[in-house]
């Protein structure tokens, strides 16, 4: 029962599933009123109980509508194409980046939809985790590693994950209303995520696996959560960023 209440209580806060708990509330209150001799129109019980009925049947069908569609989850990088992460950067107000280099994010195009979009406002935050810089035995072991998951790379990992930090630590001296963190962590976990107001209504989480001796990086797979349909992975998805926010090492000025 405190697992149901608590699930309720997420959905409301989320502004989840409210058109099914407004009609649930409104049939039980007609149902109370009922029980206990209010006199109601028959024109008002019909009606309640033909919503109610009519719901019922459209969040089924929505629900086998969905149950099937994985070329809505599970995708790859071509995918961008369509549904531009871009346009999202315009208008959001979050943004959380883990990636071992976050070089592809991270181009120029998008510093600057950054800056002039979740940093641009004084409630906009935008948190970053890369690799460390490669210097270390143990991050150095991870850059040749990842320099293997690829069959034709187009550059050294090392190469890349000099100039994304530097792209960072450039970040990092702007002077703009929102605010904009890095960090760096040690190893690779296999995977990358970008979320985009994970917390508002339209947010999505976009995790994609490294795998192994990919022809190229477009054709890693990624899947694409939003929220609402995809509970409780996105949930999940995203504690595993806040995860490893939480045990990476802050970088001086970020």
């Amino acid at each position: 029962m405190r697992a149901m209440f608590g699930r309720l209580l997420a959905d409301v806060r989320h502004w989840r599933n409210l058109d099914l708990y407004t009609v649930a509330l409104v049939t039980l209150v007609v149902a109370a009123l009922t029980m206990v001799g209010a006199d109601l129109p028959d024109d008002v019980r019909w009606s309640v109980l033909f919503g109610a009925l009519g719901l019922l049947v459209l969040r089924t069908a929505a629900a086998t509508w969905t149950a099937g569609s994985s070329d809505r989850v599970l995708l790859d990088r071509s995918a961008f194409l369509t549904d531009p992460v871009n346009e999202r950067l315009r208008g959001a107000r979050e943004v959380l980046v883990f990636a071992p280099t976050a070089e592809n994010f991270l181009n120029r195009e998008r510093c600057e939809l950054l800056r002039t979009g979740p940093l641009a406002r004084r409630d906009g935050s935008v948190r970053v985790v890369v690799l460390g810089q490669s210097e270390t035995e143990d991050v150095s072991a991870v850059v040749r590693q990842l320099d293997l998951l690829l069959e034709i790379p187009v550059q050294q990992v090392a190469d890349s994950l000099r100039e994304t930090h530097q792209r960072l630590a450039s970040m990092a001296r702007w002077q703009v209303p929102g605010a904009f963190g890095y960090r760096t962590l040690p190893f690779s976990p296999g995977f990358s995520i970008v979320a985009v107001d994970p917390s508002g209504r339209d947010g999505f989480v976009v995790v994609e696996f490294h795998g192994f001796r990919s022809d190229t990086i477009t054709s890693r797979m990624h899947l694409r959560l939003v929220r609402g349909r995809d509970d409780p992975w996105y949930d999940y998805w995203l504690e595993q960023f806040h995860a490893i926010w939480r045990s990476a090492e802050p970088r001086q000025g970020a």
